[in-house]
């Protein structure tokens, strides 16, 4: 179930919506505009808001109740306090003059006496930071809450995306890497849709109360004009702001890509923990993980370097403009109550200018994230369901190729194969290692297309049919089996959830598992660990196998389902087995030659290609791989 509502086909469709020319444009007080064109490339994900829109429109209400608060209510506040607080006795506080004058407006003035005046400007104090305080907990909380429901729905996005494309791009990416990209990259994409939405949002509030104020102050008193002169210097911020941007896009691609390798090492070394100490390579181990860890240290450290460095030269230039601002108001003779009050929003005019230029860097880095996991959200579903679907009905299990070839890359895997298996046949493929076996039995779920020929199931091209209903005909068991961190009869139950217990239970007995299930602790509830890590390589495949029982396919594929098994364990499955393929169309992958006993028909594979086909007494006299292959695994055979 999609619990964000967004199928492949509405990402693609938001994705063009994408690439419209929508720009977010910045104003500054000097007309300048900063155009962050690369924003619109996270549009798409905007959906991700959808669910919680109310609660982003609360944290954008609060941002902006705070940004007023702070960029007009802080500077008014001192205005009005200090002259009260420290100017002496007999003065009232004037909160609106009057503005008769001025743009036709007819105000009296508004002024609390002076009896009431120092306990009215005292408590403002607390109102003023009281509702600053308020707002800004209720920005962060709700934008926080935000944040992690979209983090969960770019999650979900990229997984969900990942369910859909074949295995030959997991054979391209490692684990760790696309783990990096589900946990960390994705981060970069919810900064952007949330943080640096909720900035260009709310921080402009804070810069034109802050002007608001400044305006006010010099138009009620003469001599104030050229203290506007001082915001003059807000658009040379942009220049630092894009060449930093440039630097810091390109540090921070490294920067992930030094994180993927990192988690595709640490993975590689969790799953491997007894090959590593059965080799001594424990040292080499830490000596590989070290390297990696200093160059991701090394990569982090230049992304902090072009990160941290614009705020100090936005402070910098604030710095200047402040200067020149005191300056003009020393000139002009102006209280210090004012000048403190001005300097004070003329801070607070800056601070959101910092913070917007910010955003260039935010979305630089955001866009190094997003890069990566569009590479998942736009990798080709080389395996695709058909717009129209045709229905498998009574399948009988004939499965057919006509004039397949495959390859992974240029060098074909199987050439031109033709060959036709009739329902309830069990065949063996034997050839010897990268001949075509493994891919001539992933053909038949529809794992890989091929590039030209077909591959049919009762007379239907495999093509044709939904990939869900084809896989649910089939049933299959690997080599190397995996199962779930889950209980044992989950474990089972996979086979066909909607079964009754006491299918679950027969199943496992026909597959050799129930008496050691039954033997654990915690029996049917014992939990199987990691990759069954806490059974052993018997019990593991005994418990795939019973899967298989359960699921009553027409269609077997076993990838040498007994290998796992000791001699004991072996013979009774090999029973079980010839139980479960009466009826049934087999393919049986042979590594192991004393498996043949269940085939009634061999098909062997040399490079790509079927070259003999028959019975073991057949091929024994006519095809001189198959006698050098048998001979070599069973000395003496005959």
């Amino acid at each position: 179930m999609n619990l964000w509502g967004i199928a492949p086909g509405a990402v693609r469709a938001r994705l063009r919506w994408g690439r419209a020319r929508a720009h977010f444009v910045l104003l500054t007080p000097g007309g300048s505009r900063l155009v962050v064109g690369e924003v619109k490339k996270f549009l798409p994900y905007y959906a991700c808001l959808r669910p919680v829109w109310g609660h982003f429109a609360g944290a954008v209400l609060c941002g902006a109740i705070y940004g007023i608060a702070s960029g007009f209510g802080m500077p008014f506040l001192v205005s009005k306090v200090l002259p009260v607080v420290f100017g002496g006795e007999g003065r009232g506080i004037v909160l609106v003059r009057d503005w008769r004058g001025l743009a036709g407006l007819d105000w009296e003035p508004w002024v609390v006496p002076a009896e009431h005046a120092l306990v009215f400007a005292v408590a403002l104090l607390p109102v003023v930071f009281a509702v600053r305080a308020a707002a800004q907990f209720g920005n962060t909380y709700l934008l926080n809450f935000v944040g992690l429901r979209v983090l969960e729905g770019v999650r979900v996005m990229v997984f969900a995306r990942l369910q859909a494309l074949h295995l030959a791009f997991f054979k391209r990416h490692t684990a760790g890497d696309l783990i990096s990209r589900i946990v960390g990259d994705t981060n970069h994409v919810k900064m952007v849709v949330v943080d640096v939405s909720n900035d260009l949002l709310i921080q402009p509030f804070t810069m034109l109360g802050a002007v608001a104020f400044i305006v006010y102050e010099c138009l009620r008193q003469p001599g104030m004009e050229r203290f506007l002169l001082s915001l003059a210097a807000v658009p040379l911020v942009v220049l630092p702001i894009r060449y930093l941007g440039r630097k810091l896009a390109r540090r921070s691609r490294q920067m992930l890509e030094q994180t993927g390798t990192l988690s595709a090492v640490l993975v590689e070394n969790l799953h491997s923990p007894g090959e590593i100490r059965s080799y001594n390579l424990e040292e080499r181990e830490r000596r590989r993980f070290g390297d990696v860890v200093r160059a991701l240290l090394r990569s982090q450290m230049k992304v902090v370097k072009y990160e941290k460095m614009l705020s100090p030269l936005i402070e910098f230039v604030s710095a200047c403009s402040i200067a020149v601002a005191i300056y003009q108001a020393a000139a002009a003779g102006i209280s210090q109550e004012t000048v403190v009050a001005l300097v004070g929003a003329l801070y607070f005019s800056y601070e959101p200018v910092k913070r917007l230029g910010g955003i260039h860097n935010r979305v630089k880095a955001g866009l190094a994230g997003l890069a990566r996991i569009e590479e998942v959200l736009h990798a080709p579903v080389e395996v695709a369901d058909p717009a129209q679907p045709v229905a498998l009905e009574r399948v009988r299990g004939e499965v057919r190729f006509e004039g397949v070839t495959f390859a992974y890359g240029r060098k074909p895997v199987l050439r031109n194969v033709e060959v036709c298996v009739r329902a309830g046949e069990v065949v063996a493929l034997v050839g010897p290692s990268g001949a075509g076996k493994s891919t001539f039995a992933n053909l038949v779920p529809r794992f890989y297309d091929p590039q030209s020929g077909g591959v049919f199931m009762d007379g239907v091209d495999v093509r044709r049919v939904s990939q869900a209903a084809l896989r649910g005909v089939i049933a299959m068991v690997s080599q190397e089996p995996v199962l779930f961190d889950d209980t044992v009869y989950n474990n089972v139950l996979i086979g066909r959830p909607d079964a009754a217990r006491a299918d679950v239970v027969l199943a496992a007995e026909q597959a050799g598992a129930r008496e050691f299930i039954e033997a654990m602790p915690l029996g049917w509830d014992a939990r199987v660990g990691e990759r069954g890590g806490a059974l052993s390589g018997g019990q593991r495949q005994r418990v795939a196998i019973a899967r298989a029982f359960l699921k009553n396919a027409p269609v077997l594929i076993l990838d040498e389902a007994t290998s796992a098994l000791d001699a004991e364990s072996e013979s009774v499955v090999q029973a079980a087995l010839e139980k479960l393929v009466r009826g049934k169309t087999a393919f049986i992958i042979a590594h192991r030659f004393s498996t043949l006993r269940l085939a009634t028909r061999i098909l062997v594979f040399d490079q790509g290609c079927i070259v003999a086909d028959g019975t073991h007494a057949v091929l024994m006299r006519t095809c001189p791989l198959y006698a050098t292959l048998y001979r070599r695994q069973m000395p003496g055979g005959g």
